[in-house]
């Protein structure tokens, strides 16, 4: 095993490279002073970054984004964690084919997922509006706070369930109480990843989103069809620092070792 363990950390540093350089040239490439994305830059400014603060194109689809996210986080969580505890302690029928058709989205392509939705929405009235954007962006994260939830009620002790049923607490106080911190960590983890994918989502935010209610990875494309200047990368830094602002506070308030370890 120790022969084949510089082979396996140099593989480590080379995927963590390729996955992290793209990153790393967006962030440099914002602060050139030129006129046009160079790498590396010929000087340092923050010229982009005044500009695409003070531009209400990138902005107000930034708190869109930012609204948009949130809401269908808050969302998909209060439907998926019900839909967890039924699919792991009730004994519906077909259990297993529920389950399946809930992650479904995770393996369905999100083109042909935004076009179902658009018919959809338009069919029941809403046609471009927020709310049919934050449906469609809550069937596209579901599937993530779902698979998470599942996963930590599967492994957890359901006898400290039975035991308070027993000692007099009702359904809600027990799912409270007792099954609510049990599955925390998935709801928080989940959470995360529905987040982080709401706030990246581009098919279906073309095809719901109207002027008013446009997240900023739209507007991001919108503006490179006819510009080319490094805003595009100033905003994309924006966006990256406040993924990793989310990130921090979370690692501040929950700590990773609680999210990932608090159920066992």
């Amino acid at each position: 095993m120790s022969k084949l363990s510089p082979a396996l950390n140099a593989y480590v540093i080379v995927m963590s490279v390729f996955l992290v350089a793209p990153i790393v040239v967006v962030v440099i490439a914002a602060f050139t002073s030129g006129e046009f994305i160079t790498f590396p830059p010929q000087s340092f400014s923050l010229r982009w970054f005044d500009k695409v603060i003070g531009d209400p194109e990138f902005i107000a689809p930034l708190w869109n984004s930012i609204r948009l996210g949130t809401c269908a986080t808050v969302v998909a969580s209060v439907l998926a964690v019900p839909a967890a505890v039924a699919l792991v302690r009730g004994d519906l029928p077909g259990r297993r084919l529920i389950e399946g058709f809930l992650l479904a989205p995770l393996s369905l392509p999100t083109i042909i997922l935004a076009v179902g939705l658009l018919f959809f929405t338009a069919q029941i009235g809403l046609g471009a509006s927020f709310t049919s954007l934050l449906i469609g962006h809550v069937v596209i994260v579901i599937p993530y706070v779902l698979r998470t939830v599942l996963g930590v009620y599967m492994s957890a002790n359901h006898e400290t369930e039975d035991a308070a049923r027993v000692l007099g607490a009702n359904p809600l106080q027990t799912f409270w109480y007792v099954t609510l911190p049990t599955i925390r960590p998935g709801i928080l983890a989940g959470g995360i990843f529905a987040f982080l994918m709401s706030f990246d989502e581009v098919a279906v935010s073309i095809l719901l989103s109207n002027t008013d209610t446009t997240p900023l990875p739209v507007s991001i494309l919108s503006y490179l069809v006819y510009n080319y200047d490094p805003s595009v990368a100033a905003i994309s830094t924006i966006q990256i620092a406040i993924v990793i602002l989310v990130l921090l506070i979370l690692e501040r308030v929950f700590g990773i070792r609680n999210v990932m370890f608090a159920s066992r």
